[in-house]
């Protein structure tokens, strides 16, 4: 069994997928960067033949038995050759809310799998099923005990995770900076910072008092030891994005959701609603943002043993630590591979 990964010419696909000894292949379809510029979208819509007849001429040479797209612009012209050649395409989608263009292209799709059951009221019903978001497997080999052993973290202590996403957020870093003082006096902070703004977790992490230094964790970024980090967290703060979401509640850990507030047609706001609804996070917007309010929402769950619990158990529930697989099986059964 072989696979082909055709993507866009800027994302970080085209580092990651041959760097996992995927064949890529960079379609001449540039992603749209400002939706909201018509300019932006003509010269987006002027690409579609010419990367339509190039997704043709690589799917003509590897010949697939099924295509999976998680959608976005650059998705339509692929899933468009996909189609003409009549090979099966799977469409999976991460957000409570699908996007213009995942909608589009449900139309063309054999079987959709999104990760929230509000994603299924905007598409086909009766080919939609609810799967989950993948999240990787070596993330799910970490325990509690590895995960605080890795990161010093003692048995009785509660540990907060905050995170900005791959690249940090600057307002879910200041706001943590501006109630750092306050926080690590009741639990370790492990903070993944992103590349740009480790020295500044540096030398926030320096103007502590010298015995609570300790209990803030800078990482600038973290790969498998992450599974290492959500299976030692009592509570998780980050952004609402599909991944974001997925990994905590696989371990079973509270939310503390900051949605982007520029997140493409409101994606993040809808997720973050959406995790609310289960009872496994609560959610603050980005204009809410200082220490004092972003202190009371942390230190307020953190003294509240039961709430915090019945979140816990409402993020387990919630969580779909198998999701990958499932989708695979769809995906060979869709294709006629097994």
């Amino acid at each position: 069994m072989g696979f082909l990964f055709l993507g866009g010419r800027r994302g970080r696909e085209a580092e990651l997928v041959p760097a996992a000894g995927i064949p890529f292949h960079a379609t001449p379809m540039p992603s749209l960067r400002d939706p909201d510029s018509r300019l932006a979208l003509l010269r987006t819509l002027v690409s579609v033949p010419l990367a339509l007849f190039d997704a043709l001429a690589a799917l003509v040479r590897f010949r697939p038995d099924v295509c999976c797209t998680t959608g976005g612009i650059v998705a339509i012209p692929v899933t468009l050759a996909a189609r003409l050649m009549r090979v099966p395409v799977y469409l999976w989608d991460g957000n409570a809310l699908p996007g213009r263009s995942t909608r589009l292209l449900a139309s063309l799709s054999s079987r959709i799998g999104v990760s929230y059951e509000q994603a299924r009221r905007s598409l086909p019903r009766g080919r939609t099923v609810l799967a989950g978001t993948p999240i990787r497997s070596s993330l799910l080999a970490w325990t509690r005990e590895r995960g605080r052993e890795q990161f010093a973290v003692p048995a009785e202590a509660k540990l907060i995770l905050v995170s900005g996403g791959s690249q940090g957020s600057e307002r879910v870093n200041d706001a943590l900076w501006s109630a750092l003082g306050r926080i690590v006096r009741h639990a370790y902070v492990l903070h993944i910072t992103g590349d740009r703004q480790g020295a500044r977790a540096d030398a926030r992490r320096a103007n502590l008092p010298e015995e609570l230094r300790e209990h803030y964790i800078v990482r600038t970024f973290l790969g498998d030891e992450m599974g290492g980090a959500l299976a030692a967290a009592d509570l998780a703060i980050g952004r609402a994005g599909a991944s974001s979401i997925a990994e905590p509640l696989a371990f079973g850990v509270p939310l503390l959701l900051i949605p982007f507030g520029a997140a493409m047609e409101g994606h993040q706001e809808a997720n973050a609603r959406a995790m609310v609804e289960t009872s496994a996070a609560i959610s603050m917007r980005e204009g809410e943002l200082d220490g004092d309010r972003f202190s009371a929402q942390v230190l307020g769950l953190l003294g509240n043993a039961d709430r915090l619990l019945r979140m816990a158990n409402a993020a387990r529930a919630a969580g779909r630590p198998h999701a990958a697989q499932e989708i695979a099986r769809e995906l060979l059964s869709l294709g006629g591979c097994g």
